[in-house]
Order: C-alpha cells, then structure tokens, then sequence
C-alpha cells in the first residue's frame, strides 16, 4: 500500500508538474483507477490534502465525465473544504449517474448535515433583512438537496418579498412539484401570480387553497378582489358572505360587501339613465315604467345593504376613516342630508386635511342652504389639493 500511495503520487506529480510547464500541448489521460487512487489517498491520509484531491478529481472528470465514484469522491472533498454548492451538484450528479448504494447512506449524511447548517444561515440572513444573502442560501439548499421543497419555496418567498414575482413563480412552481398539498407553497404561488396579473391562475390556486382549508381568510378576500377586477360582483359578493361566514370579525368582509353594493348602486343608476329621452326625461311608455319601478326598488334595496355593512365596518373599527366616508357619500346619494352632515362634520374634525371629506362636506352644506358654510369649506377643499 506505501509502494502505491507513493508511486502514484511520483506520477501525478510529474505530470502535474509537465502541464504547468507546458511542455505538453495535451494534458495526458491516466488510468481512472490511477485518479482515483491518489484522490482517496489525499481524502482520508494522516494529513488530507482537499486541494489536492480537488485538483486532481476535476481533472479526472474531464476525462471520465460518465464515472459516479469520480463526482462522488469530488462531493466529499468539497464537503471537507466546506462548500455545499459544489459538494450538492456532483452527489446530484453521482446519484443520476446510478452511484453504489454502498455510496448512498454516506451522501445522504453530508448532505442533511449541510443543507441544515446552509439552510440556517438563510434563515439568519431573512432574519437580519439581508435577502439577497438569503437567497444565495436557500437556492444552494436546492442544490444540497433538490428533493427537499423548503429550499425552493423560501427562495420564491424572498422574490415574492422583492418584488421579483416572475423569479418567484419559477421557485415556488419546483416547490409545488415536491409537494403539490403543501399550503404555504399554494398561498405563495397564488400571491406571486395574482402579483402579476394572471388572476386566472391564481383564482385557480385560491380555490386549491380554500379546497384545502375553507377558513383561509386571505384566500377568500383575494378571491374577491379578482372577482371585483373581472367585474363579476355578484361571485364577489358571494366569497364576502363565505369570509363571514369563517370570521364574523372580519371588518374588511363587511366593507368590501359595502362597497361593492355602492358599485351595484351606480349601475343601477346607469341603468335608469338608459330609461330617459334626449331631455333627460323618464320615457313613459309602459315597459320603460315597468323597468323603471324595478331599478328603483332595486337601488332602495341596495342602499339599505350598503348602510348595514358599512355601520357594521365601524361597529367592529370605529376608526375606519374609508368606511365612515363611504358611509356618508351613501346618505348623500340617498339625500338623507342630515345623517350625511353628521358624518363628515365628525370626520372633519378629525382629518382637517382630507380634501374628499372637505369636497363631500361642502356638498351637503350646499344642498342643505347653508351657503356660507358651504363657500368656506369648499375654499377649504381648493386649498387642501393645491397642496397636495
């Protein structure tokens, strides 16, 4: 065993040494046994020389590129030398080249040992806001060990976080491969792609997610604003039930169907606006009243649900500024002049420089004759936006 250790290392020596010369224009090909001899030699000697096998592997795999043992040997030298990028690809690259099992049980340990210690430097860096740090963690994780769905998912958590959805989507689709039931991934996945506007995709995964759990609030909501965005209230209004349904607290459950109720109003009121001539005169023929008595029922009805979720908002934050003004352009449009006048007195007092409180405000001392009010504040109004 001395007589080999030291005649294969004369020889990689020696030609080693000819190479850097250059006095060969070709670097000449040894044995496999020959490298792998020498490697082996330098990973597990009285004195391990990591460099060396490093050196000498790689040249091996340039010519034997096929052989599992080579990268296998390779792995375990950059696991010595602490570098779990390159120690993940060759035992990747070992196991898809069918490594020995023998092998297999060894790779296995150097490899959670070092996806755990790399995957806790990621969690450090999240922890201490250094993302792109975190990023160069989490994606060699994916390397150490491409099986495991943790990696790939925090690395499409990060570039959800940047900004960076297409990145994202990318990461958090490999995840999904690993571990297609897994919710954190789905509610990610859903995010990065509602993120970049394919709200058709990501209606998809959100119905996946509330499938799985039908108490998932975000997911809910989300599906709700998709549904607000391809104008399809009444499905809207529907997944806003279902979010009370989970939650009876959940004010913005309450605000949303207020709001969308307000919009339903406004179609309405188009809708009405169909029904009269060039003078702006309701048409009198019988179908046209017929229609008219219907829309006008209608708006009573949606005026009286777009005050009870709106006064439930602030039954539940009675500091919800969007809900209160909401609120009070609904009085408005119903002429309910005095509850309307209340409202934005009180809002005014406490957001003196809300230019939309101070144009509504205006508005209804208008209507209600008060005009030296209604100059001054409107001035009040013109000031605020020049402002702004």
């Amino acid at each position: 065993m001395k007589f080999t250790k030291v005649f294969w290392g004369a020889v990689l020596v020696c030609f080693f040494w000819q190479w850097a010369l250059g006095q060969k224009s070709e670097k000449p090909r040894l044995p496999l046994g020959a490298y792998k001899t020498t490697a082996k030699i330098d990973l597990t000697g009285a004195n391990p020389m990591y460099d060396s096998a490093i050196v000498i592997l790689n040249e091996a795999i340039s010519f034997y590129p096929n052989d599992a043992e080579l990268h296998f040997l390779l792995g375990k030298a950059y696991y010595q030398k602490n570098s779990p990028k390159e120690m993940g690809q060759h035992f990747a690259q070992a196991e898809s080249l069918k490594i020995q099992p023998k092998f297999q049980e060894e790779i296995q340990k150097m490899r959670a040992e070092k996806w755990l210690q790399v995957f806790n430097q990621g969690a450090k860096a999240f922890n201490e806001q250094k993302p792109d740090t975190a990023i160069e963690k989490f994606t060699i994780c994916t390397i150490l060990d491409p099986q495991d769905y943790r990696g790939f998912m925090n690395v499409g958590r990060i570039y959800s976080l940047k900004g960076e959805n297409d990145k994202a989507i990318s990461y958090l689709k490999e995840g999904l491969k690993l571990a297609p039931d897994t919710l954190d991934l789905l509610r990610l996945y859903a995010v990065a792609l509602h993120n970049t506007g394919k709200t058709e995709e990501a209606l998809e995964v959100y119905f996946k997610i509330i499938k799985k759990d039908p108490t998932d609030a975000g997911a809910l909501n989300n599906i709700v604003s998709i549904y607000v965005l391809k104008k399809d209230l009444d499905k809207a209004l529907l997944f806003c039930q279902k979010m009370i349904d989970v939650d009876s607290s959940f004010k913005d459950a309450y605000f949303n169907m207020g709001w969308i109720y307000v919009q339903q109003i406004q179609e309405v009121n188009w809708a009405l606006d169909s029904l009269k001539d060039a003078t702006g005169v309701y048409k009198t023929d019988e179908k046209s009243k017929v229609r008219k008595e219907e829309l006008e029922k209608k708006r009573g009805e949606l005026f009286t649900q777009a005050e009870d979720r709106l006064r439930k908002t602030m039954e539940l934050d009675s500091l919800d500024i969007d809900a209160q003004l909401l609120l009070a352009q609904v009085y408005l449009d119903q002429e309910k002049l005095d509850q309307a006048l209340g409202s934005l007195e009180l809002l005014a007092q406490k957001d003196s420089t809300n230019c939309e409180i101070l144009v509504k405000l205006a508005a209804v001392y208008a209507k209600k004759g008060i005009g030296d009010k209604a100059k001054e504040t409107w001035q009040k109004a013109q000031d605020c936006s020049k402002k702004q």
